[in-house]
Formats: C-alpha cells, sequence, structure tokens
C-alpha cells in the first residue's frame, strides 16, 4: 500500500492528548495512531440505510430477572447472529453482548428493536464495514504478493 504524506494542523493542547493516545495504545508515531483512528471511523460511519455489509456488537444491560422480549430474525432476511453471551456483573446487573452481521438497514433495525424494550440500556456499534473488509483483503493480498516474490527470488 503506497502511503501518501500530507500536513495537519492542530491546536498544541490537542498534539498532546495525541501523544498520550500514541503511548497508551502502543503506536510508534503520531501517523500511525491517525491511520489507526481513520480505519476505525470509517467502520462506525456506515449510514444505516446504506445497503452494505457490516458486522456489528450490540451490547446490553438490564437488571436480572428480567425476561427479554424475543426478536425474530424472519423480518431481517441479512442478518446472522454469530455469537451471543451473557455475565452476571455486580450486583443485579445483567450484560448481554451479542455479534451480528448483515446489511446495515438489517442489523440496525434489528438492533433497535431490541435496545428499544423497557428497562434496557444497549447499544448497537459497527466493528467492521465492506471498506475495512477492502481494506485488509488489498493488504493481505499485497503481502501474499511480497512474499511469494521474496520465496521466488
Amino acid at each position: 500500500m503506497t502511503l501518501s504524506r500530507f500536513g495537519v494542523s492542530m491546536e498544541h493542547d490537542l498534539v498532546e492528548l495525541l501523544d498520550l493516545l500514541v503511548e497508551r495504545q502502543g503506536h510508534k508515531n503520531r501517523s500511525e495512531a491517525l491511520r489507526a483512528m481513520v480505519r476505525k471511523e470509517l467502520a462506525h460511519a456506515v449510514d444505516q440505510n446504506e445497503t452494505r455489509e457490516v458486522a456489528g456488537i450490540l451490547t446490553l444491560l438490564y437488571p436480572y430477572g428480567k425476561t427479554l422480549e424475543r426478536h425474530p430474525t424472519d423480518d431481517y432476511p441479512s442478518l446472522t447472529i454469530s455469537a451471543n453471551l451473557q455475565l452476571h456483573l455486580r450486583g443485579n446487573v445483567c450484560l448481554k453482548v451479542i455479534v451480528v452481521q448483515g446489511l446495515s438497514p438489517d442489523v440496525h433495525g434489528w438492533a433497535r428493536d431490541v435496545i428499544g424494550q423497557k428497562g434496557i440500556l444497549g447499544e448497537m456499534r459497527v466493528v467492521a464495514s465492506e471498506d475495512v473488509y477492502s481494506a485488509f483483503s488489498e493488504t493481505v493480498e499485497k503481502s501474499r504478493e511480497r512474499h511469494e516474490e521474496h520465496n521466488d527470488g
């Protein structure tokens, strides 16, 4: 992947916070940190109505003993539930984490149904989209090419 250089202007205080972020997250430099932030933002910046493939994490907090309503996926044909984890946290609080995949309108529509239940605190977070899949595929392909060139040489 070819790198492009460009200048970024920002307030001194923000640069200091960026440097803290670089250190905390173990990036080698500011450029690496900025690349990671852009990738992350691209993954999350999918329009809910845009018909694109996404993967997301639905988190739910609710009181122990609450029966969650069933929300069948029949109305969301592209939706796949990949993982479903429930933990009992401190006190009477439960945490449910559901990993979902599908087209953005289906993923977000189903998540809205689930989060809309009374007595639940929930959040839907898109963690990957076609942009991320493409970027990783290009990186893997270029890595394979370099590996093959190295082995052939």
